[in-house]
C-alpha cells in the first residue's frame, strides 16, 4: 500500500491525470481463474470498471 500511495503522490505532483482503484483483500493476479489468488468479487468489480472505461472512451457499450 505504501508503493500505491507513493505512486499516487508522484502522479499528483507531476500533474498526471489518473484514477487508482484498489480491491480490498485482492492480491496481484486476482483475475486468474483456478489460482489460489483468484477473488471473484474483485474480478467482477474490476471488469465492470474496465468495460465502463472502454464505453466512456469509445462510446460503444460493452457486452
Amino acid at each position: 500500500m505504501s508503493q500505491f500511495a507513493g505512486l499516487a503522490v508522484e502522479l499528483e505532483e507531476s500533474g498526471v491525470k489518473h484514477e487508482m482503484i484498489t480491491y480490498s483483500g485482492a492480491p496481484h493476479a486476482f483475475t486468474v481463474f483456478g489460482s489460489d489468488r483468484y477473488r471473484e468479487d474483485a474480478d467482477k468489480k474490476s471488469w465492470m470498471a474496465f468495460t465502463g472505461f472502454l464505453e466512456e472512451k469509445t462510446g460503444v457499450k460493452a457486452m
